[in-house]
């Protein structure tokens, strides 16, 4: 959820998450758990959460998507992917760090 990464225990009852508390067997945060992390089951249980993927059908900004198979992605993504590769391969890079939220 942060750029921490914290290592979690997470309790469920009812196939539902009850509580988030810090693993204390973790190096980073040895049990420790800010706000953030313990807020995770909003994050999981928000009404605002995506439930499937969307494409942008309207202008940028406007805010209108259509919701899209996860087929649909993967073929889009594949074509993009398949469109730089043909072209030039050097204009792709892939980035995964700390700050991924």
């Amino acid at each position: 959820m942060c750029a921490c990464r914290c290592g979690i225990n997470v309790h469920m009852k009812d196939d539902k998450i009850r509580y988030i508390e810090g693993n204390r067997d973790h190096p980073v945060n040895r049990e420790v758990l800010c706000a953030k992390g313990a807020a995770g089951i909003m994050q999981q249980y928000s009404p605002a959460k995506l439930q499937t993927p969307l494409k942008r059908v309207g202008e940028r900004g406007s805010g209108e998507f259509a919701e899209i198979s996860w087929d649909e992605v993967l073929n889009t993504a594949t074509r993009w992917l398949h469109e730089i590769r043909h072209d030039d391969p050097k204009k792709l890079a892939f980035f995964t760090g700390r700050n991924q939220s």
